[in-house]
């Protein structure tokens, strides 16, 4: 019994034995192969270079390559790794030439010799002190180490636990023993580590390199082994500050995270963190066509983290190029104009030509002419705004806001510059001409006359008694009232636009009544968008009902019957954005045609010759339905006679003896004891109309003496480049 139970062990312990050979001379060969074969793959972006911003041959956005030098980790590492020795005496000899040791010996001499080299030149190269470009690699070499020292304790400590856990009694000691026999493969050394990826990887050393050492490099890499030049492109902003609220400005993100993502993994892998977007402005709006598309390259690796494989899988494709309409020249000029308003630069253009240059004509207007409005303080504006529009087509001729800002902040820019922009109460980065929603004023009355004369209450040619207020001394005045105790007389429609008499219109709004009021707002789109190409376009407000919810309700009608007056002079809840009214102004000019304004042009949606083939955009036009010529004349003539006749609000400051345009003041209560609203809005010239301008001063005072001397400039520069092609033929 004994004797069996002995051979039965024995029997068993054979077995085993037997088992184990065969599991190591099949298996574990296989096993053995599969480690070392195993391999991983990683995806990195190749930058794109994003499409430009352009307006008559002028770059506003452009990327501009950047260079750094990189070095691959085994040529900086100290003291050197053998193995990596060992590696590169592999590459640079045969087998059988490593068998000569006086030659291996001799490799190994020269390759030290090249580390020792690479360095000195590189160094003069750059022209750096010898202690802070070895700081520079020291630096590198500390990082690295951090990493692999911090995977590799890791990785011991989970050994640890796991060898804990084994001897934790004889039962579990015995049958770990066995299981690691059976199915492990021998335990690394002791001395044997973890190699990190970025023991294998490439270190950016020294950015911002000059092209002219990038190109020495990268010419000569004999002299520089274990280097490398890496490119990437960096948005730049040449014209600064001019025309920044339209330009917009692009940094680097996450198009994931602002819902513009890619639609596949290697999309999103490639983008990483090289891809920038659009934040505001054209850069935002025409952000797809813009941005380029990141290459992509595959790195395979080996289980030593050594390069197997570099392939590109993707090539990078630069983005498409978009040209503007605006006329720089024009938009630095209401820029200036802005600035000078707001007493950021001293006033030049605002003090118009001087004296010795005028003519008769213009010395005689330049004297002291008596209007209705009378002199008041002038007022530093907290900001303000300029739009100036083609008239047929709404395309963007300028588009100013003040105060303004340099988009290069968004690239490079320091704590200071920052603190100083955000620090200025003004708001600079409100695009005002789109952004800002303020009561229009007297501006507004253009369309208070042709409600009133297309729904049949107002004879334009009938003369109306102005007493200077509707009912009584105390409510519903005149301005001329409040201020000289008499009203306007006897006054027509011609002259009430001219002098902007309130009472003319307070009266011409009640006879219309608040439905048809707002039925005309309704037709030239007050309240809503006017669809522009640019982000963030606020839509301004009227009523809380339309005309139709109005007309339904009776109640209604009359709860907000009172509201007729204050919204005839553009008060109450109206409110309106600069480039809303250059649109209503556009429609009076172009014949009552609704344009949308847009500051791209359809030509320059382009990148090669082949697609400037492509159809152009035709500006989209809305015909106002019910406005008749006969309306459009007679308020383009009331216009006219406000800058042309003796009493007109805008004869005295917006006048240019020898050019007649039309054009409209207004001046926009506040209430809570801050200034008023300044505004002038019109068109040029009066017998063809084919720019609409918009002047806005936010908190500027009266609009005839704030704005209406910007607008007589903006008219005096379109005068004058009549006869140049930018503008005339556009």
């Amino acid at each position: 019994m004994r004797l069996g139970l002995l051979g039965l062990i024995f029997l068993s312990a054979a077995v085993v034995i037997l088992v184990r050979i065969w599991w190591v001379q099949t298996l574990l060969p296989q096993h053995y192969l599969e480690s070392l074969s195993t391999t991983t793959t990683e995806r990195e972006p190749i930058p794109a270079r994003d499409g430009r911003i352009l307006a008559d041959g002028q770059l506003f956005a452009v990327d501009v390559e950047e260079y750094s030098i990189e070095i691959h980790y085994r040529w900086l590492e100290e003291p050197v790794n053998p193995l990596w020795i060992q590696q590169q005496l592999r590459q640079r000899l045969s087998r059988k030439e490593r068998r000569d040791e006086k030659l291996v010996e001799k490799t190994k001499h020269a390759l030290l010799e090249d580390r020792s080299k690479w360095k000195r030149e590189l160094q003069q190269l750059c022209q750096y002190s010898e202690e802070k470009f070895e700081e520079k690699l020291r630096r590198t070499q500390l990082q690295v180490e951090k990493i692999a020292r911090s995977v590799n304790e890791r990785h011991d400590a989970k050994l640890t636990a796991a060898t804990e856990i084994a001897e934790h009694g004889a039962l579990m000691r015995m049958a770990h023993q066995v299981k690691s026999a059976l199915t492990t493969p021998p335990r690394r050394e002791a001395t044997e580590r973890i190699v990190v990826r970025e023991e294998e990887s490439w270190h950016e050393l020294i950015d911002a390199v000059p092209l002219s050492i990038a190109g020495v490099i990268a010419e000569h890499p004999e002299r520089f082994p274990g280097v490398r030049i890496r490119s990437r492109a960096r948005r730049s902003y040449p014209q600064q500050s001019l025309a920044a609220h339209l330009i917009g400005a692009r940094t680097v993100g996450s198009p994931a995270s602002e819902g513009r993502g890619g639609d596949t993994q290697a999309d999103e892998t490639a983008r990483g963190v090289t891809e920038k977007i659009g934040r505001f402005g054209v850069e935002r709006s025409y952000d797809e066509w813009l941005r380029g598309r990141s290459g992509i390259r595959e790195i395979v690796r080996n289980r030593r983290q050594e390069i197997l494989s570099d392939t590109i899988i993707r090539q990078p494709v630069s983005g498409r190029d978009v040209m503007l309409t605006i006329e720089p020249d024009l938009q630095r000029h209401c820029e200036e104009l802005l600035s000078e308003a707001l007493t950021d630069i001293p006033r030049r253009l605002l003090d118009g030509p001087p004296k010795d240059t005028l003519t008769s004509e213009e010395a005689r207007s330049a004297s002291d002419e008596t209007t209705d409005e009378p002199e008041i303080p002038q007022i530093v504006p907290r900001g303000g705004s300029v739009v100036v529009m083609e008239a047929a087509t709404g395309r963007i001729l300028a588009a100013a806001s003040a105060p303004t800002f340099d988009p290069g902040l968004f690239v490079e820019s320091s704590t200071e510059e920052w603190d100083r922009v955000h620090s200025d109460q003004r708001r600079p980065f409100l695009a005002r001409f789109t952004g800002m929603a303020l009561p229009p004023g007297s501006t507004f009355k253009t369309l208070t006359a042709v409600a009133a004369i297309e729904s049949g209450n107002l004879n334009p040619d009938e003369a109306f008694q102005c007493q200077g207020y509707l009912r009584t001394p105390d409510a519903l005045r005149c301005l001329v009232y409040r201020h000289y105790g008499r009203g306007h007389g006897p006054i027509t429609l011609r002259n009430a636009m001219a002098q902007s008499c309130n009472v003319y219109f307070f009266d011409a709004a009640e006879r219309t009544g608040i439905v048809s009021l707002m039925d005309w707002c309704e037709r030239f789109r007050i309240g809503a968008a006017t669809g522009i190409d640019l982000p963030f376009e606020k839509s301004g407000t009227t009523l809380t009902h339309t005309s139709a919810e109005l007309r339904d309700s009776p109640p209604l009608t009359q709860r907000f019957a009172r509201e007729v007056t204050g919204m005839a002079i553009g008060q109450s809840r109206l409110t309106v954005t600069p480039v809303q009214m250059a649109r209503l102004m556009a429609a009076i000019a172009n014949g009552g045609w609704l344009v949308r304004p847009h500051v791209v042009s359809g030509e320059g949606l382009a990148r090669t010759a082949t697609e400037m083939g492509m159809q152009p955009t035709t500006p989209e036009r809305i015909r106002i339905d019910g406005l008749r010529d006969s309306t459009l004349t007679v308020i383009r003539e009331g216009l006219i006679a406000a800058i042309e006749y003796p009493a007109g609000t805008g004869h005295k400051t917006a006048r240019i003896p020898g050019y007649v345009y039309g054009g409209k003041t207004g001046t926009a209560e506040t209430g809570g004891g801050r200034p008023d609203h300044a505004w002038f809005a019109g068109f040029a010239p009066a017998d063809s109309p084919r720019y609409v301008f918009v002047v806005v001063l936010d908190n500027g005072g009266a609009g005839s003496q704030a704005a209406a001397p910007l607008g007589r400039e903006i008219v005096r520069y379109l005068k004058s480049r009549e006869g140049d092609d930018r503008l005339s033929q556009r």
